[in-house]
């Protein structure tokens, strides 16, 4: 029955894998809805007071560059040739060999250059056009070759054009799509989880399938109780933390990370090739052609880290895991440790792998420990087993005594450039060790054992790996060798609030990866749904989004917000609310229908106070008439539009009292004004009555 379940699991496993290749519309079980396009109001000036309404922000982001894209292409009033001249060079610039780069190059020029020319209608400077011409007449084609042209080109789209694209449907729906980034809130429900694919101290690792885009990726979920029943709470959020600073091609990284009351789960990319120890022990040593292959890779995940002030810790080849085509990446970063500020002395790492510094408890070490870590692993690579594990030996503290103690001593089938670059790495004296002279990687990049090698090939995955994982297997132990964690270990321990509190920051998103997984999947698909739910609506004469913000131009902020009323305050309704520098209206959810005028006036001088309050997990905007009249109890639909709503009211209401306080006090001044006017213009009048009294009497 066992043996049955395994099967199940791998093959569920594995359509779920070919599914994540299929067409958007198969590959995901949930769909995207984008907001309404009323959050245009509230999206625009929450973005715009965080400067991110520019035309590098928009434009440097995947949604947002194909956003603007479109508008050039579809929607814009002129011409917008220089748009597919800068498709056509971040083509150029993602070739590798020579020969195609010289080609395209050419292809360039002549279409985007030397035709302008002759039409006269080329709108860029000379030195541009001589930097390409005078490269391309003597046949040198490098990466940036168009680097003038990328910045001119930029610089006549960021003035009228990106202008334009801000008063365009298409900046609409940027906002849309930047609405739903930012308020989204993953649950365990966002995800199918597959088999189980490895375990650690604290947790297992799943194959999971996003429901919304239906991209694989691997589930870290680590157990709250065992993490606190082994004092694990700092390893655990500083491997959060340690993610979140890296991003690389050569380590497994880290796109959301959220928190169930039981769980702490980190979403990371999927390798589903299997660890090196694992094919290791498949088909046995790598011969030195191979290991270059995986050294080269593994030095620039170690100097991605190393730029960072990042030290690893951990690397062994269980932790080099492969992807489907057989690059590897460094996975696992709950050792590592930033050194930026205060370099670690704790003894942590695998034994057989872990630098002399490192056993030596008082001694502070930084990126060299990952140097010697490298050469142990390389090392176990091709002959099976550390330098420092002697007959296979699982003594901890002779392992450890000989790391410390020992010179190595490698096999006469080594080549003497291999030797020379592992007796660099393994050089117990730390000044003298390879990577650890001054420059870093560039002493080990630039050792003769790599001489051959050209790094941006290796940057680009252009190397050709020398074992592709078999397809259409799992490439992992099987799930009943994995194992589970015995529950009644933890059967006692509780979880308290304050234990709860530690992770209160834990929840994470990288916008950059999310946005390419959008880009890559769905994009498209939603929308095109959307797109067809808003003609409907203009089918029933509805006003567009931009058609009521030109119409109400000193509006402070409009768009949909749920009031609460009905019978004894238990229904909420949807209704279109405008804010004015004096008064705050509302309208029924059809006021957007240009025959719907209804609306209901609330002047911000009758408004008593502006409070913020929870209501049934909702955080509201309760608004107290004066006169203990109605009180409004508003919501939003998202915590970015409750944010800029309730800052809003709570500044135009400040701003109102401010104004009635001036003006009461203009009101009593003029009043005292008059008073002393009218006293004054009566004793006048009284001494005049006098005065003529007087002369009355005098004449006869």
């Amino acid at each position: 029955m066992a043996d049955l379940e395994a099967v199940l699991a791998d093959v569920s496993y594995l359509m779920a894998m070919e599914k994540s290749k299929s067409t958007p519309a198969a590959r995901a079980s949930k769909k995207i809805v984008l907001p309404d396009a009323s959050v245009y109001s509230v999206m625009h000036k929450y973005l715009n007071e965080r400067d991110e309404v520019t035309f590098d922000h928009i434009f440097n982001q995947r949604l947002g560059f194909l956003l603007f894209q479109e508008y050039c292409e579809q929607l814009c009033d002129e011409p917008v040739p220089q748009i597919k001249f800068y498709e056509a060079i971040k083509e150029y610039e993602r070739l590798q060999s020579f020969d195609d780069r010289l080609v395209r190059a050419r292809e360039i020029f002549d279409t985007y250059i030397m035709k302008e020319l002759l039409s006269c209608s080329h709108s860029f400077t000379l030195n541009a056009i001589e930097h390409v011409r005078k490269l391309l007449a003597v046949g040198e084609v490098p990466v940036a070759l168009f680097e003038p042209y990328d910045k001119e080109i930029k610089d006549s789209l960021r003035g009228r054009i990106f202008s334009k694209f801000l008063k365009s449907e298409k900046y609409v729906r940027y906002l849309q799509w930047k609405n739903l980034e930012l308020n989204i809130h993953l649950t365990m429900n966002d995800f199918s989880v597959h088999r189980i694919i490895g375990r650690g101290g604290f947790g297992e690792v799943y194959g999971c399938r996003k429901a919304d885009t239906g991209k694989m990726y691997a589930l870290k979920s680590l157990d709250k109780k065992r993490i606190k029943m082994k004092q694990g709470e700092t390893l655990s959020l500083n491997e959060r933390i340690m993610l979140s600073l890296v991003d690389c091609p050569f380590i497994v990284c880290m796109t959301y990370a959220f928190h169930t009351p039981d769980k702490l789960c980190f979403i990371l990319d999927l390798m589903n090739g299997g660890d090196l120890h694992y094919h290791l022990t498949q088909h046995g040593v790598f011969d030195e052609k191979s290991v270059l292959f995986y050294a080269s890779e593994v030095i620039l995940g170690l100097e991605h880290m190393h730029n960072r002030f990042i030290c690893y810790r951990d690397l062994k080849p269980a932790n080099i895991l492969l992807d489907e085509s057989g690059h590897v990446r460094i996975s696992d970063l709950g050792l590592a440790c930033d050194f930026s500020k205060k370099r670690p002395h704790a003894c942590v790492g695998t034994h057989g792998y872990m630098a002399p510094e490192v056993l030596q408890k008082s001694v502070a070490y930084d990126s060299s420990a990952d140097w010697f870590s490298l050469g142990c692993m390389l090392y176990k690579l091709l002959r099976g087993h550390s330098p420092f594990r002697q007959q296979k030996t699982k003594d901890k503290h002779e392992i450890d005594k000989l790391t410390l103690t020992m010179d190595v001593k490698f096999p006469d089938e080594f080549s003497d450039v291999m030797k020379s670059l592992l007796g660099g790495l393994l050089q117990r004296n730390v000044p003298k060790r390879l990577g650890c002279q001054g420059k870093g990687s560039l002493e080990v990049k630039g050792h003769e054992y790599f001489k051959a090698l050209e790094w941006k090939q290796v940057e680009l995955l252009k190397l050709t790996p020398p074992l592709i994982p078999p397809r259409g297997e799992v490439n992992a132990a099987d799930a009943f060798d994995i194992g589970s964690f015995d529950e009644d270990d933890v059967k006692g321990v509780k979880l308290t609030e304050e234990d709860q509190s530690l992770y209160k920051n834990f929840n994470y998103m990288n916008s950059e990866r999310w946005q390419y997984e959008i880009a890559e999947t769905v994009f498209d698909v939603v929308n095109q749904e959307t797109e067809k739910l808003e003609a409907k609506k203009r089918g029933k004469q509805y006003m567009s989004i931009l058609d009521i913000n030109a119409q109400n131009g000193d509006c402070l902020l409009h768009g949909f917000l749920h009031k609460l009323g009905g019978p004894f305050q238990s229904v909420w309704t949807k209704k279109y609310f405008f804010l004015y520098p004096n008064r705050l209206e509302y309208r029924g959810e059809q006021a957007v229908s240009i025959f719907n005028s209804q609306k209901i006036l609330l002047p911000l001088e009758d408004i008593r106070f502006v409070d913020e309050i929870n209501y049934k997990n909702f955080r509201c905007i309760k608004i107290v008439l004066k006169d203990n009249r109605e009180t409004l109890v508003l919501r939003a639909e998202s915590e970015t539009e409750f944010t800029e709503w309730f800052k809003e009211i709570c500044k135009s209401y400040e701003e109102a009292q401010v104004q009635i306080k001036a003006g009461a006090k203009i009101l009593k001044s003029n009043s005292s004004k008059t008073l002393m006017s009218y006293n004054s213009r009566e004793e006048v009048e009284s001494n005049h009555s006098q005065s003529t009294h007087s002369i009355t009497a005098i004449i006869p």
